[in-house]
């Protein structure tokens, strides 16, 4: 799983129409893309798919090609040929006084599996600061398969504090984790990557159902 609580800020690209959901309720469709930099190619877009459940038909004409927005909610990140796709259901969108430079930011919720091997490394920044870095994937069955997702992650112990208060000792080959933090995505290469920076971390523990 992997979803975000965001603010983005973009271009519409298709305008707003009306469409229903399964249960014949109307929401307003549209499409807007996102400038990222990218430190080979200056700037690549990428493109969200916008369902705003509040939007109303007088809206439609308001949420045309080429209006800058900044649109607030919940973002659902998904793979597909090794592509990311982004999935956001607005709960507030503005034409009004939007910034001139794009941007995707909020709060990352991921749950999945750390790697296999070379679970995590230990950088320190250029003030000799020690932190964590490391990768992990979550999994989701498309069709007969499943594909994976993966992210990378920075943890750095409070200031002061040890590495070794960022390391607990569930972290190890495979471990089934939930993650919360700072969402960053960017671009290398032509290749858009998503990382995070860790607020909070626990090991994620099924319960026993009871009988």
């Amino acid at each position: 799983m992997i979803k975000a609580e965001v603010k983005i800020i973009g271009t519409i690209k298709r305008g707003a129409s009306i469409r229903t959901d399964k249960n014949n309720q109307p929401f307003l469709s549209f499409i807007v893309t996102i400038a990222l930099p990218d430190a080979k190619t200056n700037t690549i877009t990428v493109d969200a798919l916008v369902s705003y459940p509040k939007g109303q038909q007088s809206d439609v004409s308001l949420f045309a090609e080429g209006v800058r927005v900044a649109i607030q909610g919940v973002l659902d990140i998904r793979n597909k040929e090794n592509k990311l796709l982004f999935y956001l259901a607005a709960e507030s969108v503005t034409t009004d006084d939007v910034p001139d430079l794009d941007a995707i930011s909020g709060t990352l919720s991921f749950r999945g599996h750390l790697k296999k091997e070379k679970v995590y490394e230990e950088k320190k920044d250029k003030n000799g600061n020690p932190y964590l870095v490391f990768s992990a994937y979550s999994a989701e069955k498309v069709g007969e398969s499943f594909v994976s997702t993966w992210v990378n992650f920075m943890r750095f112990p409070e200031k002061g504090a040890a590495i070794g208060t960022v390391k607990p000792d569930w972290m190890r080959s495979k471990a089934h984790v939930c993650i919360s933090g700072e969402l960053q995505i960017s671009s290398y290469n032509s290749k858009v990557q998503m990382s995070c920076k860790v607020a909070s971390m626990s090991e994620f523990v099924k319960e026993n159902s009871q009988t």
